[in-house]
C-alpha cells in the first residue's frame, strides 16, 4: 500500500503518504520529505528529522510497543463462544478465519450471529448485555461504542501484547477510554464515494473536484441517462455515510466544526442554525441536479450496489467498505473501481476525503471468565498478519494490522490513492447520541435530499431532537 497514517488528533486528521519515485529509502540515508514512509510493515522506513534535526530514513514506529509482531493466543479446554457483528458479506471470509482458529485450538466453537447494520444499531447493545455468550463483538465508532462503554461491556485489553504491537497505533484511538485500549478497530476504511472507471473513461468525464463541478457532472451523466449517484435513501446506516462529506469542509477548522456538532448533539444548539441549513441546501441541490435516482425515498441499499455493479449507475457513495458487495453482484466490476473525495465548496477544502478506523473489535466485560479468555484469543488470531490479510484480500477492507500485503486484492490497490490526501477522520461519528440525536438529524437531510421542504423538515426535527433529550 506503501501508506501509513498519522494521528493529529484524537478526531485525527490523517495525512497518509507514500514514497515518490525519486527517492531510495535506506535506513541512516537522507530523505527529502518528512512522514513519507514505505508502508505498513514492521520493517517499514519514515522519513523523520534525527536529533540535529536533519531528515533522515529510520525506522517506523507503527505500533505503541515498538516491538515486532507476536503471534496469536492460544486456549485450552475447548468451549463455544458467539461472534456478533453486522457484515453479513464478509461471513465466508470470516468463517474460513474461525475454521483456521478452531483447528488451530481444538475444541473450541466460535458461531458467527450477524443482523443488518441498522439492527445492529438498535438492537446490538440490548441483546449483547443480555446474553453473556456474545463473549466477542464488534461496534462502531463513536455513539455506539460509547454506549457499550458505558453499559460496562467492554473488557479492557490494554496489557495483551498483540494491542501494542499488532495494529498500527494510530488507527487504535476510537477503541480507547483515557489511554486504555477496550477494543482494536479492525477496519481502515474510506467513507468516500466510488466510482466505476470505465464508464468515467468511454464518456470521457472527470471525476468532479469542487461542488460546482459536482452539480454539473450529475446533469450530464443523467443526461447520458444513467443514474449519477445510486444513493441509498431507504437506507439510513449507508444513505448517511455522505454526510461525512458535507460536513468536512463545512467550517473553517477542526475544532470548530466538533464544536457546532457537539451543540447540537447536546441540545445546546439546533439544526435551524445557518451553516446546517447551508448543508441541507446542498443536499436539495444534489436533488434539483438529478444527483439522484428518481424516488430516492424508496430507493434502498440492496438496489443501489446492484444498479452500481450492472452498469446503471455512475457513483456509488458509501465507501470502500461497499466494493466486495459490488463485485460479488458483479465480479466483472473487480479492479474496475476508485474512490474520490466528495467536496461540497467551491474555494480550497480543508479536507479532500474522509477516513475512518472501525469495526471495533471487544471483549464481553460480562461473559465468564473462560468465555472471555476464548474472545480475547480469537482477536489476537484476528491480529495477526495471515488473519488479517485474508480478510482484508477477501472482504476488500483495509485493515488496521501491521504486516498485511494487498497486492492480492486489485480494489485495495486502485483505492490507496485517496491515501496521499488530506483526510478527515469520519465526521458524522462526532455525534454520540445515536438514537435521539443523529438519526433524527439523518433522517431529516435523507428527506430534504428526497425533496422535502428545508425549512419546515428541519424546524420539525430540531422539535424532535429537542423532545428527545428531554428539554
Amino acid at each position: 500500500m506503501g501508506a501509513i497514517v498519522v494521528a493529529a488528533f484524537g478526531l485525527a486528521t490523517a495525512s497518509l503518504t507514500a514514497v515518490s519515485a525519486d527517492t531510495t529509502p535506506t535506513f541512516g540515508a537522507k530523505c527529502a520529505t518528512a512522514g513519507v514512509s514505505t508502508g505498513t510493515s514492521s520493517t517499514s522506513l519514515i522519513c523523520t528529522a534525527d536529533a540535529n534535526g536533519a531528515l533522515k530514513w529510520a525506522k517506523v514506529r507503527l505500533s505503541s510497543g515498538n516491538g515486532v509482531p507476536v503471534p496469536a493466543l492460544h486456549i485450552a479446554g475447548g468451549g463455544s463462544i458467539e461472534f456478533h457483528h453486522w457484515r453479513a458479506e464478509d461471513k465466508v471470509v470470516l468463517q474460513g478465519i474461525i475454521d483456521q482458529f478452531q483447528a488451530a485450538n481444538p475444541g473450541v466453537k466460535i458461531t458467527q450471529v450477524i443482523e443488518s447494520s441498522n439492527d445492529y444499531t438498535n438492537l446490538a447493545y440490548s441483546q449483547i448485555s443480555a446474553n453473556p455468550k456474545a463473549a466477542v463483538f464488534v461496534t462502531s465508532r463513536g455513539g455506539q461504542f460509547d454506549q457499550f462503554y458505558k453499559g460496562g461491556l467492554l473488557k479492557d485489553i490494554s496489557n495483551q501484547r498483540y494491542v501494542r504491537q499488532n495494529v498500527i497505533a494510530s488507527a487504535l484511538t476510537p477503541g480507547m477510554v483515557e489511554g486504555s485500549v477496550y477494543g482494536v478497530p479492525y477496519q481502515s476504511l474510506f467513507n468516500d464515494p466510488i466510482y466505476n472507471v470505465s464508464m468515467f473513461k468511454s464518456h470521457g468525464w472527470t471525476v468532479p473536484t469542487n461542488w460546482t463541478g459536482l452539480l454539473s457532472f450529475c446533469k450530464t451523466v443523467k443526461a447520458a441517462g444513467i443514474i449519477p449517484f445510486a444513493w441509498p435513501a431507504a437506507t439510513r446506516g449507508n444513505a448517511g455515510q455522505i454526510l461525512n462529506s458535507f460536513l468536512m469542509n463545512s467550517a473553517p477548522d477542526l475544532a470548530t466544526l466538533t464544536a457546532r456538532v457537539q451543540a447540537i448533539d447536546t441540545g445546546k444548539a439546533d439544526v435551524t442554525q445557518q451553516w446546517f441549513v447551508d448543508i441541507a441546501t446542498k443536499y436539495k441541490q444534489m436533488n434539483d441536479a438529478g444527483c439522484f435516482p428518481a424516488n430516492v425515498a424508496g430507493y434502498n441499499d440492496t438496489v443501489a450496489p446492484a444498479d452500481f455493479a450492472a452498469g446503471k449507475a455512475a457513483v456509488y457513495p458509501t465507501g470502500t467498505f461497499g466494493m466486495s458487495t459490488v463485485t460479488g453482484l458483479n465480479p466483472a466490476m473487480k479492479g474496475n473501481m476508485k474512490t474520490f473525495g466528495m467536496i461540497t465548496v467551491d474555494t480550497k477544502p480543508l479536507y479532500e476525503g474522509i477516513t475512518n478506523n472501525t469495526f471495533i473489535l471487544s471483549v464481553n466485560a460480562k461473559s465468564s471468565p473462560h468465555d472471555q479468555a476464548i474472545a480475547n484469543a480469537f482477536i489476537s488470531y484476528l491480529c495477526t498478519a495471515q488473519a488479517a490479510q485474508a480478510y482484508a484480500v477477501g472482504t476488500s477492507q483495509h485493515v488496521s494490522i501491521i504486516n498485511v500485503d494487498y497486492s492480492a486484492n486489485i480494489d485495495l490497490l486502485n483505492t490507496s490513492d485517496i491515501m496521499g490526501k488530506k483526510l478527515l477522520l469520519a465526521p458524522r461519528f462526532l455525534f454520540n447520541n445515536v438514537t435521539t440525536v443523529r438519526n433524527p438529524v439523518e433522517d431529516a437531510l435523507i428527506a430534504i435530499g428526497s425533496g422535502a421542504d428545508i425549512t419546515s423538515t428541519l424546524a420539525a426535527t430540531a422539535k424532535t431532537i429537542k423532545s428527545n433529550l428531554g428539554a
